[in-house]
Protein backbone atom coordinates (compact mmCIF):
# COMPACT_ATOMS: atom_id res chain seq x y z
CA UNK A 1 0.00 0.00 0.00
CA UNK A 2 2.79 2.41 0.95
CA UNK A 3 4.69 1.62 -2.26
CA UNK A 4 1.58 2.34 -4.33
CA UNK A 5 1.15 5.71 -2.59
CA UNK A 6 4.79 6.59 -3.33
CA UNK A 7 4.39 5.67 -7.02
CA UNK A 8 1.22 7.79 -7.30
CA UNK A 9 2.89 10.72 -5.52
CA UNK A 10 5.94 10.51 -7.81
CA UNK A 11 3.71 10.38 -10.90
CA UNK A 12 1.79 13.45 -9.74
CA UNK A 13 4.99 15.36 -9.04
CA UNK A 14 6.41 14.48 -12.46
CA UNK A 15 3.13 15.51 -14.11
CA UNK A 16 3.33 18.84 -12.27
CA UNK A 17 6.86 19.43 -13.55
CA UNK A 18 5.63 18.72 -17.07
CA UNK A 19 2.87 21.28 -16.70
CA UNK A 20 5.27 23.91 -15.40
CA UNK A 21 7.69 23.27 -18.27
CA UNK A 22 4.97 23.23 -20.94
CA UNK A 23 5.65 25.51 -23.87
CA UNK A 24 3.31 28.44 -24.38
CA UNK A 25 2.84 31.05 -27.08
CA UNK A 26 1.36 34.53 -26.78
CA UNK A 27 -0.66 36.33 -29.45
CA UNK A 28 1.11 39.43 -30.84
CA UNK A 29 -1.60 40.66 -33.22
CA UNK A 30 -4.82 42.48 -32.35
CA UNK A 31 -7.05 39.56 -33.29
CA UNK A 32 -6.66 36.22 -35.03
CA UNK A 33 -8.59 33.00 -35.42
CA UNK A 34 -7.74 29.65 -33.90
CA UNK A 35 -8.41 27.42 -36.92
CA UNK A 36 -9.65 23.84 -37.12
CA UNK A 37 -6.92 22.95 -39.64
CA UNK A 38 -3.53 24.36 -40.70
CA UNK A 39 -5.04 26.63 -43.35
CA UNK A 40 -5.93 30.31 -43.32
CA UNK A 41 -9.37 29.53 -44.73
CA UNK A 42 -10.17 26.67 -42.35
CA UNK A 43 -13.15 27.28 -40.07
CA UNK A 44 -12.38 29.08 -36.83
CA UNK A 45 -12.89 27.24 -33.55
CA UNK A 46 -12.12 30.31 -31.41
CA UNK A 47 -10.90 33.89 -31.55
CA UNK A 48 -7.58 34.94 -30.02
CA UNK A 49 -6.61 38.46 -29.03
CA UNK A 50 -3.44 40.38 -28.27
CA UNK A 51 -1.66 39.13 -25.15
CA UNK A 52 -3.64 35.89 -24.88
CA UNK A 53 -1.47 32.85 -24.12
CA UNK A 54 -1.96 29.24 -25.20
CA UNK A 55 -0.36 25.90 -24.35
CA UNK A 56 1.49 24.47 -27.36
CA UNK A 57 0.50 20.93 -28.32
CA UNK A 58 2.45 20.62 -31.60
CA UNK A 59 4.19 22.54 -34.38
CA UNK A 60 3.82 21.73 -38.06
CA UNK A 61 4.71 23.58 -41.26
CA UNK A 62 4.50 27.12 -39.88
CA UNK A 63 1.49 26.45 -37.64
CA UNK A 64 1.18 25.94 -33.89
CA UNK A 65 -1.45 23.58 -32.47
CA UNK A 66 -2.81 25.06 -29.25
CA UNK A 67 -5.35 24.30 -26.58
CA UNK A 68 -7.95 27.00 -26.04
CA UNK A 69 -11.06 27.24 -23.91
CA UNK A 70 -13.08 26.02 -26.89
CA UNK A 71 -10.90 22.98 -27.52
CA UNK A 72 -7.88 22.63 -29.78
CA UNK A 73 -6.90 24.38 -32.99
CA UNK A 74 -4.14 25.97 -35.03
CA UNK A 75 -2.57 29.44 -34.94
CA UNK A 76 -0.18 30.63 -37.64
CA UNK A 77 3.30 31.19 -36.22
CA UNK A 78 3.32 34.78 -37.55
CA UNK A 79 0.58 35.67 -35.03
CA UNK A 80 2.38 34.39 -31.93
CA UNK A 81 5.66 34.56 -30.03
CA UNK A 82 7.31 32.36 -27.42
CA UNK A 83 8.31 35.48 -25.50
CA UNK A 84 6.10 36.91 -22.79
CA UNK A 85 4.17 39.99 -23.94
CA UNK A 86 3.05 42.47 -21.32
CA UNK A 87 0.11 44.53 -22.53
CA UNK A 88 0.20 47.71 -20.51
CA UNK A 89 -1.03 51.27 -20.78
CA UNK A 90 2.26 52.57 -19.40
CA UNK A 91 5.46 52.52 -21.40
CA UNK A 92 8.85 52.22 -19.72
CA UNK A 93 9.21 56.01 -19.50
CA UNK A 94 5.62 56.58 -18.36
CA UNK A 95 4.37 57.23 -21.89
CA UNK A 96 1.10 55.80 -23.13
CA UNK A 97 1.03 52.83 -25.51
CA UNK A 98 -1.96 50.98 -26.88
CA UNK A 99 -2.60 47.45 -28.11
CA UNK A 100 -1.55 48.44 -31.63
CA UNK A 101 1.82 49.69 -30.38
CA UNK A 102 2.40 46.42 -28.56
CA UNK A 103 1.45 44.36 -31.63
CA UNK A 104 3.76 46.36 -33.88
CA UNK A 105 6.60 46.17 -31.37
CA UNK A 106 6.11 42.41 -31.15
CA UNK A 107 6.63 42.28 -34.91
CA UNK A 108 9.68 44.57 -34.74
CA UNK A 109 7.75 47.58 -36.10
CA UNK A 110 7.72 50.70 -33.96
CA UNK A 111 7.15 54.46 -34.43
CA UNK A 112 10.83 55.01 -35.25
CA UNK A 113 10.78 52.34 -37.97
CA UNK A 114 7.55 53.78 -39.40
CA UNK A 115 8.98 57.31 -39.35
CA UNK A 116 12.09 56.17 -41.22
CA UNK A 117 9.95 54.28 -43.74
CA UNK A 118 7.77 57.38 -44.28
CA UNK A 119 10.90 59.50 -44.81
CA UNK A 120 12.29 57.08 -47.41
CA UNK A 121 8.88 56.49 -49.07
CA UNK A 122 6.96 59.78 -49.11
CA UNK A 123 4.62 58.43 -51.79
CA UNK A 124 3.41 55.61 -49.51
CA UNK A 125 -0.33 55.79 -48.87
CA UNK A 126 -0.69 54.91 -45.20
CA UNK A 127 -4.43 55.71 -45.31
CA UNK A 128 -4.85 52.83 -47.77
CA UNK A 129 -3.00 50.51 -45.39
CA UNK A 130 -5.25 51.62 -42.54
CA UNK A 131 -8.33 50.86 -44.67
CA UNK A 132 -6.95 47.41 -45.60
CA UNK A 133 -6.40 46.58 -41.93
CA UNK A 134 -10.12 47.13 -41.36
CA UNK A 135 -11.13 44.61 -44.05
CA UNK A 136 -12.18 41.13 -43.10
CA UNK A 137 -14.09 38.15 -44.36
CA UNK A 138 -16.29 35.68 -42.53
CA UNK A 139 -15.44 32.00 -42.45
CA UNK A 140 -18.49 31.40 -44.65
CA UNK A 141 -17.26 33.92 -47.25
CA UNK A 142 -13.78 32.36 -47.22
CA UNK A 143 -15.19 28.85 -47.67
CA UNK A 144 -17.32 30.07 -50.58
CA UNK A 145 -14.28 31.74 -52.18
CA UNK A 146 -12.26 28.51 -51.89
CA UNK A 147 -15.04 26.42 -53.46
CA UNK A 148 -15.87 28.90 -56.25
CA UNK A 149 -12.19 29.36 -57.07
CA UNK A 150 -11.59 25.60 -57.06
CA UNK A 151 -8.71 26.12 -54.64
CA UNK A 152 -6.96 23.22 -52.95
CA UNK A 153 -4.30 23.02 -50.27
CA UNK A 154 -0.79 22.44 -51.60
CA UNK A 155 -0.20 18.87 -52.67
CA UNK A 156 -3.89 17.93 -52.74
CA UNK A 157 -5.40 16.82 -56.04
CA UNK A 158 -2.32 17.55 -58.10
Amino acid sequence: MRRRALVITAALLLAGVGVIAAETVTVVVKKTSVRRDRQFYAPAVAEATLGQSFAVLAREKGWVRVRSGGGEGWLHESAVTERKVAVSSQGPAGGKVDAQDVALAGKGFNPQVESEYRRKNPQADFAAVDRMEQLGASDKALASFVVEGNLRPRGVGR
